[in-house]
Protein backbone atom coordinates (compact mmCIF):
# COMPACT_ATOMS: atom_id res chain seq x y z
CA UNK A 1 0.00 0.00 0.00
CA UNK A 2 0.84 3.62 -1.01
CA UNK A 3 0.07 5.01 2.33
CA UNK A 4 2.72 4.98 4.91
CA UNK A 5 2.17 5.92 9.14
CA UNK A 6 4.74 9.36 9.72
CA UNK A 7 7.79 7.94 11.84
CA UNK A 8 7.05 8.45 15.44
CA UNK A 9 10.53 10.23 17.23
CA UNK A 10 12.92 7.44 18.20
CA UNK A 11 11.02 4.88 16.77
CA UNK A 12 13.26 4.40 13.72
CA UNK A 13 10.39 2.19 11.54
CA UNK A 14 8.35 3.04 9.17
CA UNK A 15 4.97 0.74 8.80
CA UNK A 16 2.35 0.08 6.35
CA UNK A 17 -1.30 0.36 7.13
CA UNK A 18 -2.85 -3.01 6.83
CA UNK A 19 -5.70 -4.90 7.78
CA UNK A 20 -5.10 -7.53 11.10
CA UNK A 21 -5.42 -10.83 8.38
CA UNK A 22 -3.17 -9.55 5.79
CA UNK A 23 -0.77 -8.35 8.75
CA UNK A 24 -0.78 -11.41 10.17
CA UNK A 25 -0.29 -13.23 7.03
CA UNK A 26 2.55 -10.97 6.31
CA UNK A 27 4.31 -11.57 9.44
CA UNK A 28 3.57 -15.74 9.42
CA UNK A 29 5.25 -15.71 5.76
CA UNK A 30 8.48 -13.78 7.32
CA UNK A 31 8.13 -15.84 10.84
CA UNK A 32 7.81 -19.42 7.79
CA UNK A 33 11.32 -17.79 6.10
CA UNK A 34 13.42 -17.32 9.18
CA UNK A 35 12.33 -20.63 11.01
CA UNK A 36 13.29 -22.43 7.71
CA UNK A 37 17.23 -20.76 7.93
CA UNK A 38 17.32 -21.21 12.11
CA UNK A 39 14.51 -23.06 13.79
CA UNK A 40 12.83 -22.51 16.69
CA UNK A 41 16.12 -19.95 17.55
CA UNK A 42 14.20 -17.20 15.53
CA UNK A 43 13.56 -14.17 17.82
CA UNK A 44 10.33 -12.04 18.10
CA UNK A 45 12.96 -8.80 17.24
CA UNK A 46 14.03 -10.50 14.08
CA UNK A 47 10.77 -11.05 12.85
CA UNK A 48 10.20 -7.09 14.10
CA UNK A 49 13.13 -6.34 11.98
CA UNK A 50 12.24 -8.56 8.42
CA UNK A 51 9.29 -7.23 8.31
CA UNK A 52 10.28 -3.27 9.52
CA UNK A 53 8.03 -3.21 12.45
CA UNK A 54 8.25 -2.81 16.11
CA UNK A 55 8.35 -5.70 18.27
CA UNK A 56 5.16 -4.62 20.61
CA UNK A 57 3.23 -4.56 16.67
CA UNK A 58 4.22 -8.04 16.27
CA UNK A 59 3.44 -9.30 19.76
CA UNK A 60 -0.30 -7.69 18.85
CA UNK A 61 -0.67 -10.95 16.47
CA UNK A 62 1.31 -13.40 18.39
CA UNK A 63 1.36 -12.71 22.28
CA UNK A 64 4.29 -14.86 23.31
CA UNK A 65 7.06 -16.44 20.97
CA UNK A 66 5.21 -19.84 21.54
CA UNK A 67 1.46 -18.63 19.74
CA UNK A 68 4.57 -17.85 16.89
CA UNK A 69 6.07 -21.40 16.96
CA UNK A 70 2.79 -22.87 17.36
CA UNK A 71 1.06 -20.85 14.27
CA UNK A 72 4.21 -21.67 12.13
CA UNK A 73 3.87 -25.56 13.18
CA UNK A 74 0.20 -25.31 11.98
CA UNK A 75 1.13 -23.85 8.85
CA UNK A 76 3.58 -26.46 7.91
CA UNK A 77 1.15 -29.08 8.56
CA UNK A 78 -2.25 -28.02 7.11
CA UNK A 79 -1.89 -25.14 5.01
CA UNK A 80 -0.11 -27.14 2.29
CA UNK A 81 -3.05 -29.66 2.00
CA UNK A 82 -6.04 -29.24 -0.13
CA UNK A 83 -8.82 -31.95 0.65
CA UNK A 84 -10.41 -31.66 -2.71
CA UNK A 85 -6.87 -33.41 -3.84
CA UNK A 86 -7.92 -36.53 -2.75
CA UNK A 87 -11.11 -36.16 -5.16
CA UNK A 88 -8.63 -36.59 -7.75
CA UNK A 89 -7.51 -40.08 -6.55
CA UNK A 90 -10.86 -41.49 -6.54
CA UNK A 91 -12.10 -40.04 -10.56
CA UNK A 92 -13.13 -43.82 -11.34
CA UNK A 93 -13.26 -43.14 -14.93
CA UNK A 94 -9.91 -42.33 -15.27
CA UNK A 95 -6.84 -44.18 -15.61
CA UNK A 96 -5.41 -44.96 -11.96
CA UNK A 97 -1.77 -43.79 -12.64
CA UNK A 98 -2.99 -40.71 -14.29
CA UNK A 99 -4.61 -39.88 -11.31
CA UNK A 100 -1.76 -40.80 -8.86
CA UNK A 101 0.03 -38.43 -11.35
CA UNK A 102 -2.67 -35.56 -11.44
CA UNK A 103 -2.35 -35.74 -7.58
CA UNK A 104 1.01 -34.90 -7.13
CA UNK A 105 1.08 -32.73 -9.99
CA UNK A 106 -1.31 -30.85 -7.71
CA UNK A 107 0.30 -31.52 -4.57
CA UNK A 108 4.25 -31.10 -4.71
CA UNK A 109 3.91 -26.97 -5.95
CA UNK A 110 3.05 -26.69 -2.66
CA UNK A 111 5.84 -28.64 -0.75
CA UNK A 112 8.55 -28.04 -2.96
CA UNK A 113 10.23 -25.17 -1.75
CA UNK A 114 12.59 -24.40 0.83
CA UNK A 115 10.54 -23.10 4.18
CA UNK A 116 8.57 -26.18 3.62
CA UNK A 117 11.10 -28.77 3.64
CA UNK A 118 13.47 -27.07 6.07
CA UNK A 119 10.93 -26.02 8.25
CA UNK A 120 9.39 -29.41 8.26
CA UNK A 121 12.76 -30.76 9.49
CA UNK A 122 13.21 -28.44 12.32
CA UNK A 123 10.20 -28.91 13.41
CA UNK A 124 10.64 -32.77 13.83
CA UNK A 125 13.79 -32.11 15.49
CA UNK A 126 12.02 -29.60 18.29
CA UNK A 127 9.37 -32.10 18.39
CA UNK A 128 9.68 -35.69 17.06
CA UNK A 129 5.17 -35.48 17.75
CA UNK A 130 5.17 -33.20 14.58
CA UNK A 131 6.30 -35.71 12.15
CA UNK A 132 4.36 -38.25 13.51
CA UNK A 133 0.85 -36.58 12.92
CA UNK A 134 2.01 -35.50 9.29
CA UNK A 135 2.82 -39.09 8.50
CA UNK A 136 -0.89 -40.35 9.91
CA UNK A 137 -1.83 -37.41 8.14
CA UNK A 138 -0.56 -38.48 4.78
CA UNK A 139 -1.45 -42.42 5.74
CA UNK A 140 -4.78 -41.46 6.32
CA UNK A 141 -5.62 -39.20 3.46
CA UNK A 142 -3.74 -40.62 0.98
CA UNK A 143 -2.10 -43.76 1.15
CA UNK A 144 -5.15 -45.80 1.92
CA UNK A 145 -7.07 -43.79 -0.73
CA UNK A 146 -4.17 -45.08 -3.28
CA UNK A 147 -4.78 -48.44 -1.37
CA UNK A 148 -8.45 -48.65 -2.19
CA UNK A 149 -8.21 -47.46 -5.71
CA UNK A 150 -5.41 -49.82 -6.80
CA UNK A 151 -7.65 -52.78 -5.23
CA UNK A 152 -10.69 -51.53 -7.20
CA UNK A 153 -8.11 -50.92 -10.50
CA UNK A 154 -6.43 -54.61 -10.33
CA UNK A 155 -9.69 -56.58 -8.92
CA UNK A 156 -9.44 -57.03 -5.55
CA UNK A 157 -11.35 -56.55 -2.76
CA UNK A 158 -11.94 -53.46 -1.12
CA UNK A 159 -10.03 -52.45 2.48
CA UNK A 160 -13.47 -52.08 4.00
CA UNK A 161 -13.89 -56.15 3.60
CA UNK A 162 -10.17 -56.93 3.68
CA UNK A 163 -8.29 -54.57 5.72
CA UNK A 164 -4.73 -53.47 4.29
CA UNK A 165 -1.63 -55.17 4.63
CA UNK A 166 1.25 -53.98 6.09
CA UNK A 167 2.99 -54.79 3.01
CA UNK A 168 0.52 -53.13 0.89
CA UNK A 169 0.66 -49.88 2.53
CA UNK A 170 4.72 -50.27 2.78
CA UNK A 171 4.52 -50.36 -0.88
CA UNK A 172 3.23 -47.36 -1.43
CA UNK A 173 4.85 -45.53 1.59
CA UNK A 174 8.11 -46.16 -1.32
CA UNK A 175 6.23 -44.45 -4.16
CA UNK A 176 5.54 -41.17 -1.89
CA UNK A 177 8.38 -41.48 0.26
CA UNK A 178 10.53 -41.56 -3.48
CA UNK A 179 8.58 -38.76 -4.55
CA UNK A 180 9.26 -36.43 -1.42
CA UNK A 181 12.94 -37.45 -1.24
CA UNK A 182 13.28 -35.66 -4.50
CA UNK A 183 12.67 -32.53 -2.69
CA UNK A 184 14.97 -33.62 0.20
CA UNK A 185 17.77 -33.51 -2.42
CA UNK A 186 16.90 -30.00 -3.77
CA UNK A 187 16.11 -28.04 -0.55
CA UNK A 188 17.76 -29.90 1.87
CA UNK A 189 20.92 -31.09 0.44
CA UNK A 190 20.80 -29.03 -2.38
CA UNK A 191 22.15 -31.17 -5.08
CA UNK A 192 21.33 -31.90 -9.01
CA UNK A 193 17.99 -33.29 -9.77
CA UNK A 194 16.29 -33.90 -12.93
CA UNK A 195 14.40 -31.08 -14.74
CA UNK A 196 11.68 -33.05 -15.68
CA UNK A 197 10.17 -34.05 -12.65
CA UNK A 198 7.39 -35.16 -14.36
CA UNK A 199 9.24 -38.32 -15.61
CA UNK A 200 10.40 -38.87 -12.60
CA UNK A 201 7.04 -39.19 -10.94
CA UNK A 202 6.03 -40.85 -13.72
CA UNK A 203 8.53 -43.74 -13.55
CA UNK A 204 7.38 -44.12 -10.10
CA UNK A 205 4.19 -43.92 -10.58
CA UNK A 206 4.72 -47.41 -13.31
CA UNK A 207 7.17 -48.80 -10.55
CA UNK A 208 4.70 -48.80 -8.36
CA UNK A 209 1.67 -50.09 -10.60
CA UNK A 210 3.45 -52.85 -11.80
CA UNK A 211 4.40 -54.07 -8.94
CA UNK A 212 1.20 -53.79 -6.56
CA UNK A 213 -0.66 -56.76 -8.28
CA UNK A 214 1.85 -59.05 -7.85
CA UNK A 215 1.97 -58.30 -4.12
CA UNK A 216 -1.48 -58.30 -3.80
CA UNK A 217 -2.29 -61.76 -5.07
CA UNK A 218 0.26 -62.96 -2.83
CA UNK A 219 -1.12 -61.33 0.07
CA UNK A 220 -5.28 -61.43 -0.79
CA UNK A 221 -6.82 -64.54 1.21
CA UNK A 222 -7.65 -67.43 -1.52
Amino acid sequence: MKDMIPKKAGDGITRRNLPAEERRRELLNAALDLFSQKGQSITVQELADRVNVTQPLVHRYFPAKADLIAAIRDTLHNAHWDPQWQEILTEGNRDLGERIKAFYAAYLPHVYNDRWYRGFWYATLEDPSFAQAYVDHVHDELLVSIANEARRAFGFASIEDVPVFEREMELIWGLHSTVIFVGIRLYVYHTPVSNDLAAIIGDQVRAYLAVAPIVLSELMPS
